[in-house]
């Protein structure tokens, strides 16, 4: 693959906008919504939103991505994802500098930084996983968790407008001009 100089943000155009859809839906929550669960043995609404910002620390740090080292730092004091569950605020926190932290990457990455490799182990197998094949994996969890989150929240009778009550989050491309 020859380098192009598009960067991977205008590929990659929409997954910006789906980033303020569980911002949306968190920000305004009270801890005991936080604390609902669609069933006992699933994660809470706030434990989901801390496992989205999870999901983007730990694959992003192993690409090396810009600002992953200093929120991997920070996340050292985060026991767990349920250190922030009940907290909507530090849950908005977190998932906004994951965001920075995507977002610096995808406006620096190119089209050949797709095929770089870091070696994963997982289960015993050594893996030489690719940046393309991370970055699908980073949004395909940003998306199903997004709906698991829409789900629990919804359950409670709170509106969703951009993550589920429009049938998922809608990213409307530019109107388009008269002509």
């Amino acid at each position: 693959m020859t380098d192009d100089p598009r960067r991977l943000a205008s590929i990659l155009d929409g997954w910006n906008g789906y980033q303020s859809a569980p911002v949306a839906a968190i920000a305004p929550r009270t801890a005991a919504e936080l604390a609902c669960r669609a069933a006992p043995h699933l994660r809470s609404a706030g434990q989901i939103a801390g496992h989205i910002v999870a999901g983007r620390v730990g694959w992003f740090s192993r690409m090396y991505a810009p600002g992953s080292s200093d929120l991997v730092a920070a996340a050292t004091d985060l026991a767990s994802e349920d250190a922030i569950a009940g907290d909507a605020a530090e849950l908005v926190r977190w998932l906004e500098a994951s965001w920075r932290m995507i977002e610096d990457s995808l406006a620096r990455w190119t089209l050949a930084d797709l095929e770089r490799t870091f070696l994963e182990t997982y289960q015993g197998t050594t893996y030489r996983v690719s940046h393309q094949w991370t970055l699908w994996r980073a949004l395909s969890h940003d998306l199903h968790h997004g709906g698991e989150l829409a789900v629990t929240l919804g359950m409670q009778g709170i509106a969703l407008p951009d993550l589920g009550d429009l049938g998922g989050h809608l990213v409307l491309p530019p109107e388009a001009e008269e002509a």
